[in-house]
């Protein structure tokens, strides 16, 4: 047995020990389908003291290699820079393509839950390992798998007929679905979006359902689970357990713009005032979703402060505002203090509601959140 053969058991049996498969058939198939098989040799490591993605080649350590691919916790970075890493000593800047978690992995497939021989469009192909996950559920002449990257397109396909399966690998833009295979009974995404394509909606079964994990700029790890309404017109379902994917292309979640708009000269120009705001108020993961869903492109970033405190940083395209101790100061259009007060003392007064107890609506005009009911509009 290979350390990737011994590391794979390992994986299977923390998982199965911490509960993560929800349903039979996904410890059959987490079981079946080798994680390392669809793991390019190299893999990219973040190192802190550059800020980088560093490469780790198989042949240089195998066993750090095997444990990196199947920590059941942690995703492996499998590309960086769309292919094309730059920076000095081959180094990269933008994990461009992963494998995701395993845990991740298994809370979208419980959230999808496709039946055997259920028609399933899968956006994010990826390195195939999913799709593989995937075909040993429903089959793979019931899976369509969409990856927008050629070489990964290319690459997932021959590894997915290494272990006999064939499903159709199509290299487009999964914003816009796979009309050719509709309707599907499941769409599942496994890449991050902000903006649910109304494309998949027409492509979906009445009654069918889609998965995709759903980001905003204040929070980057959300699911969405939708059902679609007859007429296929509508879809809307809650918010549940939220992972942390790598973003879908066409949708990649903004640069925070501290960088842009902050400075010296603009610090000095900036307006005092003071916030009621406890120093961790964006650290509770239910309040930092319902505050990402009142400020839409709101950026936040926390550092120390020069006493050791804890601050904030919030940010727009033409605003800022820090955050420290009870006091702010702030520079732009906007009150960003006062706005971020205001949603956290909404999300207080409405009981403190999990992730869970919000949801989506989205239809040919766009889509909108809203709290425990439909008719309870956030924003």
């Amino acid at each position: 047995m290979t350390c990737a053969d011994r590391q794979h058991a390992r994986a299977v049996r923390l998982l199965d020990a911490s509960g993560a498969f929800a349903r039979p058939w996904m410890r059959k198939a987490f079981h079946a389908v080798p994680r390392h098989a669809f793991v390019p040799d190299t893999v990219w490591v973040w190192h802190a003291e550059d800020d980088r993605y560093h490469p780790l080649c198989r042949a240089d350590d195998e066993e750090r290699w095997a444990e990196l691919v199947h920590d059941p916790t942690r995703p492996v970075v499998t590309q960086v820079d769309d292919g094309r890493p730059a920076l000095p000593g081959g180094t990269g800047e933008l994990p461009t393509s992963s494998m995701s978690a395993a845990d991740a992995v298994l809370t979208t497939l419980a959230a999808t839950d496709p039946e055997p021989g259920s028609r399933v469009l899968h956006i994010g192909t990826g390195t195939g390992y999913d799709s593989a996950l995937l075909c040993e559920r429903v089959g793979a002449a019931n899976l369509v798998t969409i990856e927008v990257d050629r070489s990964l397109a290319d690459t997932a396909r021959k590894r997915l007929r290494r272990l006999g399966h064939r499903p159709r690998v199509v290299c487009g833009d999964g914003e816009f679905g796979q009309p050719q295979g509709a309707p599907y009974d499941r769409v599942l995404c496994t890449a991050s979006l902000s903006r649910v394509p109304f494309a998949w909606i027409g492509q979906t079964a009445p009654g069918g359902r889609i998965v995709a994990p759903w980001e905003t700029t204040l929070q980057p790890a959300g699911l969405t689970v939708l059902t679609v309404a007859s007429g296929r017109r509508s879809a809307s379902g809650r918010f549940g357990m939220p992972p942390a994917f790598m973003d879908l292309r066409g949708q990649r979640r903004p640069e925070d713009p501290l960088s842009r708009v902050h400075s010296a000269g603009r610090w000095e120009e900036s307006r005092y005032g003071t916030t009621a705001l406890p120093a961790d108020f964006l650290d509770d993961c239910h309040a930092r979703f319902a505050l990402g869903l009142r400020l839409p492109g709101v950026h936040a970033t926390r550092t120390p402060a020069p006493d050791g405190a804890s601050a904030w940083w919030l940010a727009t395209d033409t605003s800022w505002a820090y955050l420290c101790a009870g006091e702010t100061f702030q520079w732009g259009d906007r009150d960003l203090a006062t706005e971020a007060e205001r949603s956290y003392n909404w999300w207080l007064q409405a009981g403190k509601p999990e992730v869970f107890d919000f949801g989506m609506t989205v239809d040919e005009d766009g889509q909108r959140t809203w709290l425990r009911t439909p008719d309870r509009s956030v924003g």
